[in-house]
């Protein structure tokens, strides 16, 4: 638990797992609390490795916090405070492995942050960053990139997500940024399972995505897409695809060859969370257009 314990609001959306409504959590006050018991969690950090920093109200990092007693750190839960900066020694956390930053207003990161060699989940949502360090793309381990409603358009370097990212990355979202189009880099990530890409401003998917053979979910709703490329609706597994509040016809989606093999594909795994009971709703809609 953070500083100030609160209930977390769980939302279903079509095409998405259940998750935490970040934009409710966001709404919340901030809390200040005081020196002490900051501190006191920090110390305890050490003892237990999981740093629950979550609502208290830090404009900054206790220094204690990237102390060398610290290294051992393997979660830190910064969420929902008001951080402007991390601190170049947050890198000091050679065994952390999920750190969570989102609801903050970060405006940039440190390019140390490449050294965090153990990172395997990195969640800066809600942030105001405007550009992401060249150093990102030294995280071997990392599984889920979580950079959704940033200020990162209109444009990426194209190889932002290169380098080792593609041995490890399982989950981006990059939804809510105002990108124009997708780094090309996108399409090395060989290991990609979701790609979010929703509320932007994209005009046009590359059509390397097609070449993302693990790729499953894609959701790409309410940007400017007035197609999606064959490869895309014949890539191996993808079978959740949310083209909602674009301005696409239904029936010439419908009409690609391929996509009644992507439809059967949808029909499996739809079929799949039937047995399997899963509790939610179910959207039948094709891709989400009307």
């Amino acid at each position: 638990m953070g500083c100030c314990a609160g209930k977390s609001t769980l939302v279903e959306e079509p095409g998405r797992p259940l998750q935490q409504n970040a934009r409710s959590a966001a709404s919340k006050a901030t809390v200040s609390v005081s020196k002490d018991v900051v501190d006191k969690k920090v110390a305890q950090a050490t003892k237990t490795g999981v740093l629950a920093l979550r609502e208290c109200g830090l404009k900054a990092l206790p220094a204690m916090a990237t102390a060398p007693e610290a290294a051992g750190i393997r979660m830190a839960d910064l969420s929902s405070n008001v951080l402007k900066v991390l601190p170049d020694d947050i890198c000091s956390w050679t065994s952390l492995q999920g750190l969570l930053c989102a609801q903050n207003a970060l405006t940039e990161l440190p390019a140390s942050i490449g050294q965090m060699s153990s990172l395997q989940r990195l969640v800066l949502s809600g942030n105001q960053l405007r550009a992401l360090p060249q150093s990102l793309t030294q995280l071997g381990k990392i599984k889920v990139l979580q950079l959704d409603g940033n200020l990162l358009g209109p444009q990426l370097p194209a190889d932002i997500f290169g380098g080792a990212l593609p041995t490890s990355l399982e989950e981006l979202d990059i939804s809510g940024n105002k990108l124009e189009e997708l780094p090309v880099s996108v399409a090395g990530l060989a290991k990609l399972v979701r790609l979010i890409v929703a509320r932007n401003k994209i005009a046009a998917l590359p059509a390397e995505l097609g070449s993302l053979t693990k790729l499953q979910h894609l959701d790409a709703a309410d940007n400017l897409l007035t197609g999606i490329p064959q490869t895309v609706i014949l890539a191996a597994s993808l079978s959740e695809l949310w083209l909602k509040g674009n301005p696409m016809d239904r029936l010439q989606l419908q009409a690609m060859p391929g996509f009644d093999v992507f439809l059967e594909r949808r029909k499996q795994r739809v079929d799949a969370k039937i047995e399997a009971n899963v509790v939610g709703r179910i959207d039948l809609s094709v891709c989400g257009l009307d």
